[in-house]
């Protein structure tokens, strides 16, 4: 994949006719792209007025908006396009499909490349590509990855992110979702991210003076299959 400044990540729905934005169902557009050298995907917007643009984050951020179908790609912003940079990502009103992400390792790889050849970056994409090539070490299994990566666990998350459970014990209700700190089981098989389990529950009875507080401790946790293809590529040999 090319070098590119401000190199992102973004999830898209891909179809039989092309890529497409999960939220809005809308088409990107078959160009060619003179920064890249070639033909790639591109979607714009017609200006950055109001909350209008083309948005682009993280990696945790990506996978928190991926939908039936979606896939995570590497984007940058087109060089003559209007671009307002964060510490975490962009809006644009022209962004540019660089790649799909079929491995984080390279992903990394790339951002790094590119910050060397001199492509200015997003500063925590950066310091993910970082971390990225520092750890983890060869061999570890998925589950040694999960238990001593504060990244991987980040990544496992927010992928998960948007799930929730309800427990219900008579007329007592409680409704939780994915937190950052939620507990993580990694499991045979290649399933992504899935929260399993019921939240806690504090129910209260009273009949005249008698009164008794119940609570039932929340089994709420995210199972994630220890071959699901970004974590395994995180296991394999570099």
């Amino acid at each position: 994949m090319s070098m590119a400044s401000y190199i992102a990540f973004k999830a898209l729905r891909v179809c039989s006719d092309g890529l497409y934005s999960p939220q809005r169902n809308t088409k990107w557009d078959e160009v060619y792209a003179p920064s890249l050298g070639r033909l790639t995907y591109s979607l714009s917007a017609p200006s950055l007025d109001g909350k209008q643009g083309v948005y682009a984050s993280t990696v945790c951020e990506a996978w928190r908006y991926m939908d039936e179908g979606c896939r995570v790609f590497l984007v940058t912003p087109d060089p003559d396009a209007q671009t307002e940079i964060g510490t975490k990502g962009w809006r644009t009103t022209c962004a540019l499909v660089i790649g799909e992400v079929a491995s984080l390792h390279d992903a990394a790889r790339l951002i790094l490349a590119s910050h060397q050849a001199g492509y200015p970056q997003i500063r925590e994409i950066l310091r993910w590509a970082r971390f990225m090539q520092v750890t983890p070490r060869a061999g570890l299994t998925a589950r040694e990855l999960v238990e001593q990566s504060v990244e991987v666990r980040r990544m496992v998350r927010a992928a998960a992110w948007g799930y929730y459970a309800t427990i219900r014990r008579g007329r007592s209700e409680h409704t939780a979702g994915v937190t950052w700190s939620t507990p993580i089981r990694v499991v045979p098989g290649d399933e992504p991210p899935v929260l399993v389990g019921e939240p806690y529950l504090k129910t209260h009875f009273q009949r005249g003076r008698f009164a008794r507080t119940l609570y039932t401790p929340s089994t709420l946790c995210i199972e994630v299959g220890e071959d699901w293809p970004p974590l395994r590529s995180l296991c394999q040999m570099n």
